[in-house]
Parts: structure tokens; sequence; C-alpha cells
């Protein structure tokens, strides 16, 4: 038994090695050009100029097919880091889609625009961009996590206001010590810690 349980092991370990060498993971990022192509919001981009506000919509964007020599659950977690870490820069704006923007408003998102539209962008996945409906209830995208489940990339993850009075913050967590969030200067990768651990209420998983 112990011979056929290292056998299995080997196996997946040169099946993973497969993987990579064969471009399997590397092909989360192979559409982007093309996806990039697709409208951001059903309202047509001549209209924006009079919108205030929140601006346009997103419009929904189509799914995604994982490639077959790939783990369906992996790649689709990669995928939506290497979409968050795609709008790296980008300004915090109270927008619904990035490319949005005025002469006097720059383009950006907040942080709960930028969670819905990694998911929708990277998956064809569209939820609510509004952080209280968003963090729970009837319209709260995957299953709210319990609080000894390990968090996996791709998470959301809720953080308090510093009163704790409501969640005020969503950021995407990409590893033990690292979240990509929407917040202050715009999107960032930063440290997990400080208030974004001793504030967080709970997590949301969409991909498993």
């Amino acid at each position: 038994m112990l011979v056929v349980a290292f056998l299995s092991l080997c196996s997946r370990q040169v099946l993973f090695a497969q993987q990579q060498s064969t471009g399997c993971y590397a092909a989360v990022t192979a559409d982007f050009a093309e996806r990039d192509k697709l409208p951001e919001s059903g309202i047509a981009p001549s209209r924006w100029i009079k919108m205030k506000d929140w601006g346009p919509a997103a419009a929904k964007y189509p799914a995604v097919s994982v490639p077959a020599c790939a783990d369906s659950v992996e790649w689709r977690r990669r995928r939506i880091i290497a979409v968050a870490e795609k709008y790296i820069g980008l300004s915090y704006r109270h927008h619904h889609i990035p490319a949005w923007h005025t002469a006097k408003i720059a383009a950006g998102l907040d942080c709960s625009n930028f969670t819905a539209w990694v998911y929708n962008y990277g998956l064809g996945i569209k939820f609510t961009s509004n952080i209280s409906e968003q963090s729970d209830g009837p319209l709260a995208p995957g299953r709210k996590l319990g609080r000894d489940e390990k968090l996996e990339p791709g998470d959301l993850l809720y953080i308090m206001k510093k009163d704790r009075s409501r969640v005020s913050h969503v950021v995407i967590f990409v590893d033990e010590g690292h979240i990509i969030d929407s917040h202050a200067e715009g999107v960032r990768i930063r440290e997990f810690k400080g208030w974004y651990k001793t504030h967080f209420s709970h997590a949301r998983r969409i991909v498993e």
C-alpha cells in the first residue's frame, strides 16, 4: 500500500510538472487581449460623458473554459489573482467599470466594484458590487466560510469599519501574507496585517 501511495504521489507531481511546462496554467492570461476588446458596459461610451455618480453599470462577461489538462479549481484561482494583478495601479474611484471617466474624474474602481469586476472579467461570474449585499445575504456570491476553514487564493475577505459597526471593505486573498484590493491610492498588493486582520469579519469563497 505504501508503494502504491508513493507512486500515486509521484504521478501527481509529474502531472503537475507537465501541466506547468505545457502552459495549462500560463494560459490563465492568454485571452486577456481578446477580453479587453469586449465592451465593459452595455451603455455606449458616447453616452458616458453625460453620466454622473457611479457611471455606467458593468456588462456581463462570458464564461471561460478551463484547459482539460489543468485542475479546474487551481486554474480558476490562479486566474482570479492574475486578473486582479492586471489592474494594479488603477485609482480608487466609486465607479462600476474601470474605464469610465470624465474630464474631471479619473478612471478607477472602489473596493467592492473591484472584486465584482475581477470575477466578472475573469470568469464571467457577475454579482452585486454593493458592499453590504456582497458581504452577506441573498445576493452575496459563493458561500460564507467557517472560522476554521483555510483561506485560499481568490477568497473575498470582508473588513469592518474601525468602530466595528459594519463591513466597509473587501479584499481578495492572495496568500497568508498578502491581499490585493482597491483602497486609498488604488489597486495594490498589500500585506495582510494591521487593520485587515484586526477588523476581519468573514470570508466568502466563489471558486471551489
